[in-house]
């Protein structure tokens, strides 16, 4: 579009400018102000006497009287003749000289003015109606302008650089139990798509209409699945939206070259609504299969592929047409599938590809991630059983099977046991690993791998979400927690109040890739809820104060607190008798 040609345009004259300014500045003879020195006109050294003051001023007066010299000189001998006269009567009297002396001018302090340098040009009278013009375009109506843009674009977005009736759109119509099309609906209802470089315009209907004929065929062929206009949001730009995102779901080339520039700003502002958007909201709901469903959308959105394909189209030569034989006639479906296989299974496999293609397959199914749970710890630090309503840590150690660098993260200076060697009842060594974790975490960020993604207009790093759930309600127990810094195995510290009722739960421990289809991983994890009253009872705390020696002076102190009151009782008594 234009506009980021304009701002590449303002940016460049902008630092034009600065070099500009900057070689003026290191060029320009700055000329300093010179102090009046009576000495200096003089001719004699600072402290002289006043016969040598005398004798020069004599002699200078001799040479510069008007009277002295010939006519053209006649002007700077009066000029001179000042000055000496000025210079004479500032060193021979007393209180012009202590003047000079104190504030470098015979006639005392002065007052001292500051401007500001102006060229002549905006000062000259001949001109003054164009700077007067120039001033009421500059703060009368372009900083007003730029101004009141700048708050009003302010006030349309939320932190997260979302518009506010993006998120009014979302929070109004998205629900715990939601399909995934529906949520790809609602995605293409935000207002973003309805902005000057997105919106729909009646030049873009003819490429439009054949755009949805080739995914109307493709998706009847290979997804099964019709594709259509959304039936709630009907708007033009909610249906462009949601063309150019289906088109993108199932690799449909576009032949118009700014309607595939839109396509791709449409797939990085959808990718962005998901993120900060639509599973912001769903998280704090605490809604588990909707927060699943978004997060498969993110891999959608990157990968270029829609929800019901098959892992092995992510990699290069493996399209449409030949996935389905691939499958039909080797029964390969994942890349994880073809990684455990021989050389020889995997050529035989993908016989359909040259060996360029599958060269270039193997390679990118290698730096693909496998992902295993290394270990999953349910515990109460510093307890052996969870009790109702206690304060649970969940640790999770994930690692990435085929990673090329085993990079295992150690702390500075801190002995880091492995919570693979750790037992669940060795309650200290649990402890001890939960307080060093966040230490460790902030000194070992590591820098993710780039993901494989040629449909993405884009860099994206290979990032993580980490969800643990309730299996009997459906809800989150705590929100999805993102790890953006795996890269060979990484530990997650994570803590929740347990359930007030004495049973035992199931959870589900999911963790997802944003960048990938077919990576997840999942997990049972089972947590029993027992009565205090099995927990070990406190030890007796001993009382190991002893009574004081007969000898000491605590000794003696009590013993004569102990006269002091035995005579005051006497003395009560005697008075009770009285």
């Amino acid at each position: 579009s234009a506009t980021p040609n304009l701002k590449l345009g303002l940016i460049l004259a902008g630092w034009a400018l600065i070099f500009l300014l900057s070689y003026k500045v290191k060029t320009t003879e700055v000329m300093e102000a010179k102090m009046w020195d009576p000495y200096e006109i003089l001719g004699i050294d600072n402290g002289e006497k006043e016969e040598t003051i005398t004798r020069a001023y004599r002699k200078l007066s001799l040479k510069w009287h008007p009277d002295k010299v010939g006519k053209d000189l006649k002007e700077k001998a009066g000029e001179m003749m000042a000055e000496i006269n000025r210079a004479h009567k500032t060193l021979t009297n007393a209180e012009a000289r202590e003047n000079y002396e104190k504030y470098g001018n015979p006639d005392g302090m002065q007052t001292q003015s500051m401007g500001i340098a102006l060229p002549k040009l905006l000062v000259e009278a001949h001109t003054s109606p164009f700077v007067l013009a120039l001033y009421g375009l500059v703060f009368g109506f372009i900083m007003p302008f730029y101004v009141g843009r700048w708050w009003y674009n302010s006030t349309r977005y939320q932190k997260d650089h979302i518009l506010n009736p993006t998120m009014s759109t979302f929070f109004k119509n998205i629900r715990e139990h939601i399909s995934q099309r529906n949520l790809i609906e609602l995605l293409t209802a935000a207002s973003e798509f309805a902005e000057d470089d997105l919106k729909y315009r009646p030049a873009d209907e003819a490429a439009l209409k054949a755009l949805v004929e080739k995914i109307r065929r493709v998706s009847q062929i290979y997804a099964n699945d019709m594709f259509s206009a959304p039936k709630k949001f009907t708007g033009k730009d909610v249906w462009k939206a949601n063309i150019l995102l289906h088109a993108h779901f199932f690799r449909v080339k576009i032949d118009d070259g700014e309607l595939a520039d839109q396509q791709q700003q449409v797939v990085m502002t959808a990718l962005t609504l998901v993120h900060r958007g639509l599973l912001q909201i769903s998280t704090t709901h605490n809604w588990y299969t909707c927060s699943t469903l978004l997060m498969n959308i993110s891999q959608m959105l990157v990968q270029g592929v829609y929800c019901y394909d098959a892992p092995l189209i992510q990699l290069p030569g493996i399209t449409w047409e030949n996935q389905p034989k691939i499958f039909k006639e080797k029964n390969l479906y994942s890349n994880h599938q073809l990684m455990r296989m021989t050389g020889g299974e995997q050529r035989k496999a993908l016989s359909l590809l040259n060996d360029k293609q599958f060269e270039e397959a193997i390679q990118v199914a290698k730096t693909i991630p496998r992902l295993e749970i290394a270990r999953v710890l349910l515990t109460v630090v510093g307890d052996k059983a969870i009790t109702p309503a206690s304060i649970v840590t969940l640790i999770v150690k994930v690692r990435i099977a085929n990673a090329p660098n085993k990079i295992v993260p150690r702390g500075k200076g801190v002995a880091v046991a492995d919570i693979e060697d750790i037992s669940d009842e060795d309650t200290a060594a649990i402890e001890n690993f939960v307080a060093d974790f966040g230490k460790r975490e902030k000194e070992t960020k590591q820098t993710p791998p780039e993901a494989y993604c040629p449909y993405f207009a884009g860099r994206k790093d290979s990032q993580w979400w980490l969800s643990f759930a309730n299996y009997q309600s459906g809800k989150l127990v705590v929100p999805p927690v993102r790890i953006s810094d795996l890269v060979s195995e990484r530990v997650v510290v994570l803590q929740f109040q347990a359930p007030p009722q004495k049973e035992t739960y199931r959870f589900h421990l999911s963790i997802k890739s944003d960048s990938y289809i077919g990576n997840d991983v999942m997990q049972e994890v089972q947590m029993t809820v027992v009565d205090r009253s099995t927990l070990p009872s406190e030890p007796a705390i001993v009382d190991d104060i002893s009574e004081p020696e007969e000898d000491s002076i605590a000794a003696q102190m009590a013993q004569l607190r102990g006269q002091q009151a035995g005579a005051r009782r006497g003395d009560d008594e005697s008075s009770d008798e009285d």
